[in-house]
This record gives C-alpha cells, sequence and structure tokens, in this order.
C-alpha cells in the first residue's frame, strides 16, 4: 500500500477523502491501514485526503498509541477530550461541499458487509458534520489489501501443490481401504489430510470438509471426532480442503474442492449434476476472460450471475445455497471482489493482483441418486483458485476436475 496508491484513487473516482474509523477493533481494516498494532481505547478518525497531508484526531489521553503509525500517514495528531470536541474538529476536517465524497467503511443497505465496519450512530455524526456524501470504501479496501505481491501469489501456488497433493493422497486411501474391505470414516480421512498438512509444514484455520452423500448437501458440513459418517462402496464423497505456507504473514491460502464416486461407475443422476457444475464452473472462466480480452470491466455479481444461469437453466435452481465464490488471500475469506449476487450483491470489479475461489455447487438432500429406493441425498461442488493478471486470469490450481473421480474398479 503507499498513500500515492490512495490518492490516485481517490481522484479517479472525485472522491475528497478517505474517512478511516475505529472503536476498540471494531474496524480492522482501519487498523491495518493505518499500520496500528494496538488501537486503544478510544474512538480514532484518520483523515486521508485525495490532496494534502493526512489528519489524526485522536483523544488525548492516547497519542502515545498514535506515534508509531504508518510513515506515510504520519500527519498532525488533533487531540479531543470530549464528544462535542470531535464532532466540532471533524467538521474542521471533512469537506462542507455538497458535491463533495467521503468514503468510509460502509456499505449501502450491506450490499457488501464484509467492509461495512462503521456502526449507524458514528456514520449519523459524521453525516452531520459534513455536507459531504458518505459514500463506501469497498473498492479502496480491496485495492489497499486485496491486491497481493509477487511473493504472496508465489507461496499460494505452493500452497496448491500441497493441497491438490493431500487431496490425490485422500481419494487413494479411500480407494485402498474399500479394494481390502476394510472401513473408513470421513473423520479418519480428515485427519489423514490433517496429517498431510502438518507433515508439509502447513497451517489451516480449522479441518477440511470430508463428506458424503447427504451429509455434503450442507456446504459447511464437517464431521469431528463425535459426529461423523462411515464412507462406503456406492457413497458419493466430497472433500474441500484450504491451507497455506506459515513462513511470512503474508502468506496465502489455496483453497480446492472435488468430489469422488466410491465405484467404478458414477450413476447417471450424480454425473448430470456434476456436469452441469463443471459448466457453470468453466463458464466463470470464460465470461472473465472474454471481458479482459475485450477490455470491459467486470464485477463480482456479473460473474455470480453467468454461473447461475447455468444451474438454473439445467433445472437445478433450488440446488443453489451460496455464492460462487470468495476472495482468497492470507485468510481464507479476504478482502476483496467475491463472486456473489446471491448472498450479497458485490459490485467490486475484477482488478489486476486479486484472488477468490470459482466454486458452484448443487446441493440435493433428498436426491435417491442410485435408485436405490431410499434417498442418500447429493451435494457436488468443484473449486478452483484464479488470480487476476492485466488482462487475463490465472487458474493456479489445475487441473480442472472434468468428471467424477472413480474409486473402485
Amino acid at each position: 500500500m503507499t498513500l500515492q496508491t490512495i490518492r490516485n484513487h481517490l481522484r479517479q473516482h472525485n472522491i475528497a477523502g478517505w474517512l478511516l474509523y475505529d472503536f476498540r477493533g471494531q474496524n480492522p481494516i482501519a487498523a491495518s491501514v493505518a499500520g496500528l498494532e494496538s488501537t486503544g481505547t478510544r474512538r480514532w478518525f484518520l483523515w486521508i485526503p485525495a490532496e494534502g497531508e493526512p489528519q489524526w484526531l485522536v483523544h488525548a489521553i492516547e497519542q502515545a498509541t498514535f506515534s508509531a503509525v504508518n510513515p506515510e500517514l504520519a500527519g498532525p495528531l488533533h487531540l479531543y477530550v470530549g464528544w462535542q470536541e470531535i464532532e466540532r474538529k471533524l467538521q474542521t476536517l471533512l469537506p462542507q461541499d455538497a458535491a463533495s465524497k467521503v468514503a468510509m467503511e460502509y456499505s449501502p443497505r450491506g450490499a457488501i458487509p464484509y467492509v461495512s465496519n462503521v456502526d449507524a450512530g458514528t456514520l449519523e455524526m459524521v453525516r452531520a458534520a459534513t455536507d459531504a456524501t458518505v459514500v463506501s470504501s469497498a473498492d479502496l479496501v480491496q485495492l489497499v489489501q486485496a491486491v497481493l505481491t509477487t511473493q504472496q501469489m508465489e507461496s499460494h501456488r505452493r500452497a496448491a501443490a500441497h493441497v491438490l497433493s493431500a487431496k490425490d493422497a485422500a481419494f487413494a486411501l479411500v480407494a485402498q481401504a474399500h479394494a481390502q474391505h476394510q472401513e473408513i470414516t470421513e473423520y479418519a480421512v480428515q485427519q489423514f489430510i490433517v496429517d498431510q498438512f502438518r507433515a508439509a509444514d502447513l497451517t489451516w484455520d480449522h479441518d477440511p470438509i470430508v463428506a458424503v452423500n447427504g451429509n455434503a448437501a450442507l456446504p459447511h458440513y464437517a464431521p469431528t471426532e463425535q459426529q461423523y459418517s462411515p464412507i462406503r462402496p456406492g457413497d458419493l464423497l466430497l472433500i474441500d480442503l484450504w491451507a497455506k505456507e506459515k513462513n511470512n504473514a503474508g502468506d496465502c491460502y489455496a483453497d480446492i474442492t472435488w468430489t469422488a464416486y466410491c465405484g467404478a461407475q458414477p450413476p447417471p443422476a450424480a454425473s448430470t449434476v456434476f456436469n452441469v457444475v463443471a459448466q457453470a464452473r468453466d463458464t466463470a472462466v470464460t465470461v472473465i476472460n472474454t471481458a479482459f480480452e475485450s477490455g470491459k470491466t467486470i464485477h463480482g455479481y456479473q460473474v455470480d450471475d453467468a454461473v447461475s444461469t447455468v444451474i438454473k437453466e439445467a433445472g437445478y435452481a433450488e440446488g443453489i445455497l451460496h455464492r460462487t465464490g470468495h476472495s482468497l488471500g492470507p485468510n481464507t475469506h479476504w478482502n476483496g471482489v467475491n463472486i456473489d449476487n446471491v448472498e450479497t450483491q458485490d459490485r467490486r470489479s475484477l482488478i489486476p493482483g486479486v484472488m477468490f475461489t470459482i466454486e458452484p455447487g448443487i446441493y440435493l438432500p433428498h436426491l435417491d441418486f442410485d435408485n436405490s429406493g431410499r434417498p442418500k441425498g447429493l451435494g457436488i461442488r468443484t473449486e478452483v483458485n484464479c488470480i487476476v493478471h492485466e488482462s487475463r486470469l490465472e487458474v493456479t490450481t489445475l487441473p480442472y476436475q472434468t468428471e467424477l473421480i472413480p474409486l473402485g474398479s
């Protein structure tokens, strides 16, 4: 992040400045941009104007807390004691032109809640202190936090190689167990993957998803030591796993999902659903690349719409339970654009340097996919990771899954 990058964005979008605000850590974006490890116990503001130097408004007793900030954002420290002073001094910091715009961590109607960290009361106070219009800082946040460095991209690619390897080993473990007529469970496979991560010296925020049949129809189901299902011949098996290196604070996650069939020949009903999901995934990649090739800007919600259209036109609208993809970075859910017009309407554009997942799914808990007479349920998802470059999209987790993996002979 550079101050010049912020100013260029502000000028390009005719925004007077970015007003960062925090109270006791409720806005981690503000602390991160400001370069603060501690934000104290009182309210503080940082005004970054399109023109002129940054200005701070902090409580008089917490001057020491703000003595070590991002050097680029060093500027005059305005002090307050009482709440009346906050409002008066905000009036002197902020523009009083009704045609001006002030960016804050706010999202109209909660459209992008991932960046909506300013409470309603503070927003009211700011609006009372300026004639300017308060607009969302979502695009600024993406530009400052979600654009990855070359080193971060490389850390992600190495993590991707590890998770792909762990996925292959997990499916091989299940195939071997069934070939030898041994019992195996979701939890056992999950812990096997965890062991693979440990051996590769990776870190992860919680254990992988390993789910059969109807369990996979619950997108965030995960087995535990107390609750799990056996994996039997004839089952559909979904594995979703994510991890990253832990060498540097900025190392980035890889996050993939694959689905297999515990037998030699997947049932036609299951294969039909998988083919729709794979077509939806490939449509997302094609739509993005087509936009880049023609020099057009494309937004997260537009990609999600293209994916949802494929699934709906195939007759599986009721099987859509989540967005197409999420921002990916040092956390599994990061602060860049999401591929989403289902849970939220993400109108951020896909800009060079951001990374995200493409992971459409169809979830049918009551489907009798093998005509057994008793519905087993089904959840099929296929997930790849993507990095945006200047004129192309890089899929970093190749190869694509092109069919349900048969785990039997």
